[in-house]
Formats: C-alpha cells, sequence, structure tokens
C-alpha cells in the first residue's frame, strides 16, 4: 500500500518560477537553468520509478512511502522511496542519468560516460545509502524498532551500465526490475504484523519535513529587484496580467480568471521573502488599488499580522495559496 505519494518537489517548482522571471542575460541564469534541469530529471527519473512499482502487489502487508525527508539529531536525510516489509526494510535511490554509466570498485567510482567521450566522476551513491541506513537505523532505534534495513541502487534510464568486477558492495538495477527484486525478497520472519507496519508508516509520514529551500534569491544570491514582478498567465505563460472587472486579464491571449494572482503569491513567498505587506502585493502584481489588493490578499490563503503599517501577511502553515 502507498502511504505516500510524490509531489513535485518545493525546489523544482521554485526553479520553475525563477526562470521565468529571471532576466536571460542575468549573470544567474545558466545556474538557475542548469539547476532547473537536473531538478526536473531526477523528479522525472523518481516519477518512472513510481510508474513500475505499482505492479508491486504482495500478499503480505507493506508500505510504500515515496520521498521522505526525516530529522535524527540535527541530520536530515532524504529518501527517494522506502518499502516496509514485515521482515525488512529497504531504501531505494533513483538516479536519472541518460549518459553510459561505469562503476568500478576497489576503490568504488561512479563515471558518467557522455556522447562526444568525455567522462566526469560523480559521487558515489552506495554512500549516500550507507548514510541515509545509518540515519533511518537510528532514528528507529530511538522507537525501539529494530528491523534489517537495505538499500538499492535504480536507473531511471535502459542506457549502458557497466558494472566492472568485483561486483558492487549493493545491488544495482534499473527502475523496471525494482518490482520483481522486491517479489523475491524473502519474508520469512514478521518482526512487524500488518499493525506494525501500519503505524510505523505513519510515524514516519508524522515525522516527514517538506524540504524547504526557499527564498532562492538569498540561496543564489540575487537581488530581488532582478526578479520581474507581474502576473503571469497560465494559458500563455506572458507577464502582466491586468486587473480589471474583478478579474485577471491576459493582453495576449484573453485569458481571464479570479485567482490568477495566487501563484504570483506563491513566487513572492518562494523567490523573495517569507513575508509579504500590501505595498509588496500591490508591487509584484504590479496592481494600483490598495483596496482591492487587501480583498484579494484576504482570499489567498494567508494570515495576517500586525496592524495598520505593521500589518504583514505569512503564509498559514497548513494552508498555502492554490495556484
Amino acid at each position: 500500500m502507498i502511504y505516500k505519494k510524490r509531489t513535485m518537489p518545493n525546489e523544482l517548482k521554485a526553479l520553475i518560477s525563477l526562470d521565468k522571471r529571471l532576466p536571460n542575460n542575468h549573470a544567474k541564469k545558466h545556474a538557475v537553468l542548469k539547476n532547473l534541469l537536473i531538478c526536473q530529471a531526477g523528479y522525472n527519473g523518481e516519477l518512472e520509478y513510481d510508474a513500475h512499482i505499482i505492479e508491486f502487489t504482495p500478499d503480505y502487508p507493506h508500505a510504500i512511502l515515496h520521498d521522505l525527508y526525516l530529522q535524527h539529531d540535527g541530520a536530515y536525510f532524504q529518501i527517494d522511496s522506502l518499502l516496509i516489509t514485515p521482515s525488512s526494510i529497504t531504501i531505494v535511490e533513483v538516479k536519472n542519468h541518460k549518459d553510459k554509466t561505469v562503476i568500478k570498485a576497489n576503490p568504488t567510482q561512479f563515471i558518467r560516460v557522455f556522447q562526444n567521450g568525455d567522462r566526469k566522476p560523480m559521487r558515489n551513491p552506495y554512500t549516500e545509502i550507507d548514510r541515509k541506513i545509518h540515519l533511518l537505523k537510528n532514528w528507529l532505534d530511538k522507537r525501539s524498532i529494530q528491523i534489517p534495513i537495505d538499500g538499492i541502487l535504480t536507473f531511471a534510464h535502459t542506457n549502458e551500465l557497466a558494472i566492472e568486477h568485483p561486483s558492487p558492495e549493493m545491488k544495482t538495477m534499473f527502475t523496471y526490475e525494482a518490482p520483481a527484486h522486491f517479489r523475491s525478497l524473502p519474508v520469512n520472519e514478521h518482526i512487524l504484523d500488518g499493525h506494525a507496519v501500519h503505524n510505523l508508516a505513519l510515524a514516519l509520514l508524522e515525522h516527514h519535513k517538506e524540504y524547504n529551500p526557499f527564498p532562492l534569491a538569498n540561496l543564489y544570491d540575487i537581488n530581488p529587484a532582478d526578479i520581474a514582478p507581474g502576473v503571469i498567465c497560465p494559458t500563455c505563460d506572458q507577464p502582466g496580467m491586468q486587473w480589471g472587472r474583478e478579474k485577471w486579464n491576459c493582453q495576449s491571449c484573453g485569458h481571464t480568471g479570479k485567482t490568477e494572482h495566487h501563484q504570483t503569491v506563491q513566487d513572492w513567498f518562494m523567490l523573495i521573502k517569507p513575508q509579504m505587506t500590501n505595498r509588496e502585493f500591490r508591487y509584484f502584481t504590479q496592481l494600483n488599488n490598495r483596496n482591492v489588493a487587501r480583498g484579494l490578499l484576504g482570499k489567498s490563503g494567508l494570515q495576517l499580522i500586525g496592524e495598520r503599517k505593521a500589518a504583514h501577511y505569512v503564509l498559514m502553515k497548513d494552508k498555502s495559496p492554490t495556484p
């Protein structure tokens, strides 16, 4: 049973918005676009894994949780996917490389070989998985849960994967092979019964924390003034929608709507800072009327803090503006 489905990462959402609002000639444009493509590729690879893992439907109790972000003793760790069975737990690391990958041993090395023949060393994913196994084990020990934890490395693309002998210390496969691998796992000793599997999955969900890289202007050392304001049309992707007759109007394609500013509000919090005043809302939406701005802000899923000149809005912890 899938207890946690995968959603688009916050970092990817923010990078998409930043890329739209950053001029093409900006000094940080290349770095933003590069990280956007990397983040998008990683997310696509994880979705590819998710599409295959739905084939895994054993007759014993199990739990699948995608994209977990946990903390233990001040250390944070992210798990692409987690499988809990009565006998064991498996951490899944998903990579999405379109190029040939060479895996060497003694010492373990990962090398990407590009189509032009260039070779580039990669960070060792086995080390990443070992760290996550260690931290998850400590997380479980703190809750008096002792169960074997294993890890597998999967590749979303079925391009050439060269594993040189001796064999690597961790199971490595393509994502489409994961369901068959899980079906081959022995489930003999039931350390966790169905109730325990369910409770553990719920506990992991409860302690999951969304990764928050905001605001990206700070992360990328970008002057907020360089980030273009304006309500972007969801139909034609053009900025500059204007408010009139109680709705937003796109001058480029004719699209109209009443909630198009919600994404603009999200962009502000993701890119610029964690609070917003009426004046800042008017600047970022290019809206002139203070009273109209107050009405729109009141319907944007925000919490008003303070009064008069000290008044500002923040995102509610359990509610965000709907794009």
